[in-house]
């Protein structure tokens, strides 16, 4: 397949997961949980295939360019676990519902400074 596509599905998965965070983290921000949330099926399924999304077309960019795992592949994979994680934390500490809506550009941000940079 043509790295554009990896690339692609990449950048939709993450968008996509980010989403699902955002929605979780306005949620419990606005006084709500995880019982009174009607859409916390389509909000976790969008997470979880956001995620696949984003391991399957990372791993499928990794083998076509040949990169094996350097330090910044296992550095993203790192940030993959954490944006997984991600999505309960809100629920279990509602006061963090802040912090995590200005974490997540700036995971965004590391991850694309990573893929860009590759500094190790």
């Amino acid at each position: 397949m043509d790295p554009l596509y990896y690339k692609i599905l990449h950048i939709a998965g993450i968008v996509w997961a980010f989403a699902a965070i955002g929605a979780v983290a306005i949620h419990a921000k606005n006084g709500g949980d995880k019982a009174s949330n009607t859409s916390r099926g389509l909000v976790g399924a969008s997470h979880g295939i956001a995620l696949l999304l984003i391991l399957v077309s990372g791993f499928g960019m990794i083998a076509k360019y040949g990169y094996g795992f350097p330090g910044w592949v296992i550095a993203k994979i790192g940030l993959w676990l954490v944006i997984g994680g991600l999505l309960v934390v809100p629920y279990k500490a509602p006061q963090s519902a802040k912090a995590i809506w200005v974490l997540i550009p700036v995971l965004g941000a590391v991850a694309a400074w990573l893929a860009l940079a590759r500094p190790f």
